[in-house]
């Protein structure tokens, strides 16, 4: 029997669960969800589309699988209407919304979560992957991303279950959008960026799918917008056809990344994006930085009762600092920077990056650090954590840490 027949046959039905539900909007994205005695596919996706009376060629689809046990999965299924297909809208031949990614987290690799005091909220931080990609003439792709320091932060989230995943910017390097000298194979990478990006999303999404996921903006994910305000003006702000007011413009970061359909939320407007984890606590990307010096230590001297999480320096660092108080009590605060996820041997374009004459980048030591921070936190309380990652490999609560748990395709 098919997914979408046992959707409809209902409770009664042993592949079935009762719990079905569907969502769909004008112009918007369609949506399933129900739990079933197997992974869902983009077949069943496909097939779920057709049952409409649609045509799943005029649709981006994406699923989700999560086993918790049982032998039932928690599916997940998402169509959004492609551009200038179906109803119509706006069609950018060059850069589309990400390609359609299933991930399905395996029987085996569902453990208990880490014992932790369960009084405080966890909230785990990773800055900079600054997912981007070199294709150079023969073909040969670098990526700026670690690939083995996303597989690192995955898994940390999926032993850890934090209740909030933040992203401190600079999620996107971007560099065809960048003001800064171009090179020949940074044309046509975009879109490699924009899949990366989502199915490192849809990943993190897949082991948290509970968590509260924030994506601040940092100046390099400014750049798209930037791009098109410069050279573009007459898009900026544009919408698919009957888009509702809140609906994100087409050539935007969350809709390109497909962030609604993820349930990540986006904090624009850089530098000014901000999140709070409680009164005390906040989340930036972060404008400053000293190359000689403790950057963090500027924050917690700037703000010294407010209590900083930021990221764009690209070094791992926690700085604390203690001031007298109105009533004469000793007030704490610190600011911390996780580290980044991005490469960290020349493969980034940097100010002390080069590229040799065939176009492959030089091996430059960067004064930058791989890691990720945890945070416990309650209403009044905010205890941070750094941890590194080298070579693909972390160390946490005595564990090592290497391997993905997660398949995407």
């Amino acid at each position: 029997m098919s997914l979408v027949e046992a959707a409809e046959a209902g409770p009664d039905n042993p592949n079935g669960s009762g719990l079905d539900s569907t969502e769909d909007s004008t112009n918007g994205p369609r949506v399933f969800r129900g739990i079933r005695n197997r992974p869902v596919t983009l077949a069943d996706a496909r097939e779920w589309i057709e049952s409409s009376g649609d045509d799943p060629d005029d649709f981006h689809l994406s699923v989700r699988s999560i086993a918790y046990g049982g032998d039932k999965y928690s599916n997940k299924m998402s169509a959004w209407p492609k551009f200038g297909r179906g109803k119509g809208g706006p069609k950018w031949p060059v850069i589309q919304v990400a390609d359609p990614v299933a991930v399905t987290v395996h029987p085996a690799t569902i453990q208990t979560p880490v014992d932790r005091d369960w009084s405080y909220r966890l909230a785990a931080k990773a800055a900079d992957p600054q997912i981007g990609f070199r294709v150079l003439a023969d073909g040969t792709v670098y990526p700026f991303h670690d690939d083995a320091a996303l597989a690192v932060f995955v898994e940390v989230c999926r032993l850890h279950q934090p209740d909030k995943i933040t992203l401190l910017g600079d999620y996107l390097d971007l560099p065809s959008q960048s003001r800064f000298a171009q090179e020949e194979s940074f044309a046509r990478t975009t879109q490699l960026a924009i899949n990366r990006g989502h199915r490192f999303l849809a990943e993190l999404r897949a082991v948290c799918p509970d968590a509260d996921i924030v994506l601040i903006e940092g100046n390099h994910d400014a750049r798209m917008q930037r791009f098109i305000q410069s050279n573009a003006l007459a898009a900026f702000g544009l919408k698919q056809a009957e888009a509702v007011a809140d609906e994100w413009p087409v050539m935007s970061i969350p809709f390109l990344l497909r962030l609604d359909e993820l349930g990540v939320r986006y904090i624009d407007a850089y530098p000014a994006a901000t999140d709070w984890d409680n009164d005390l606590t906040r989340n930036i990307h972060g404008t400053k930085a000293n190359s000689r010096g403790s950057t963090m230590s500027q924050y917690v001297h700037e703000l010294p009762h407010v209590n900083t999480w930021a990221g764009h320096t690209h070094r791992a660092e926690v700085v604390y600092r203690t001031v007298l108080g109105a009533r004469g009590e000793p007030i704490e605060s610190y600011a911390a920077n996780p580290g980044v996820l991005c490469r960290v041997d020349g493969a980034v374009p940097s100010v002390h990056g080069a590229i040799g004459s065939d176009g492959r980048p030089a091996t430059v030591v960067e004064d930058w650090q791989q890691g990720f921070g945890l945070l416990y936190y309650n209403d009044t309380e905010s205890w941070p954590q750094v941890h590194r990652i080298r070579n693909g490999v972390a160390f946490l609560d005595g564990r090592r840490i290497e391997a993905p748990n997660t398949e995407g395709q």
